[in-house]
C-alpha cells in the first residue's frame, strides 16, 4: 500500500476543492492506503468542531461525512500551528485525533507520500 498525503489550503470559501481533498482523502484510506491530512492557511477551519458542518459542494457531496468518515478511520490531520494561532483556535476546538503541527513536519510528511494539494 502507498502513503498518501492530502494538503488543503482553501477553506469555507471554496467548499468544491475542500469537499473534493476529503472525498479522495477517503477513497484512499478505503483502499487500504495510509492518509494524512494537513491543513494550511484558511484550511484550518476544517480541523475546528463544527465549522464544516454545513459545507457542500455543487454535486451534494457533504465535506462533514467525509470528515467524520476520515475521523472514524483514525486518519491523521495535521493543523498548521501559526495558521490555527493568527485565527485564534484552540485545541480544545479541534475535532477528534487533530493536533497542531509545523512546516517542518509537512515536509516530513511529504517526502514520504503521494501529496494532492487542494
Amino acid at each position: 500500500m502507498e502513503k498518501f498525503l492530502f494538503i488543503l489550503s482553501r477553506g469555507l470559501e471554496d467548499p468544491v476543492r475542500a469537499t473534493r481533498a476529503f472525498q479522495l482523502a477517503k477513497v484512499a484510506k478505503e483502499k487500504g492506503h495510509e492518509v494524512n491530512v494537513f491543513l494550511v492557511d484558511d484550511a484550518v477551519v476544517y480541523g475546528v468542531l463544527g465549522l464544516a458542518d454545513n459545507v457542500k459542494a455543487p454535486t451534494g457531496d457533504d465535506a462533514k461525512a467525509y470528515i467524520d468518515y476520515l475521523v472514524e478511520k483514525k486518519v491523521a490531520f495535521y493543523i498548521c500551528t501559526p495558521c490555527a494561532r493568527y485565527r485564534l483556535f484552540g485545541e480544545d476546538e479541534f475535532i477528534e485525533g487533530a493536533k497542531l503541527s509545523t512546516a517542518a513536519h509537512l515536509i516530513d510528511l511529504a517526502a514520504d507520500s503521494k501529496v494532492f494539494t487542494f
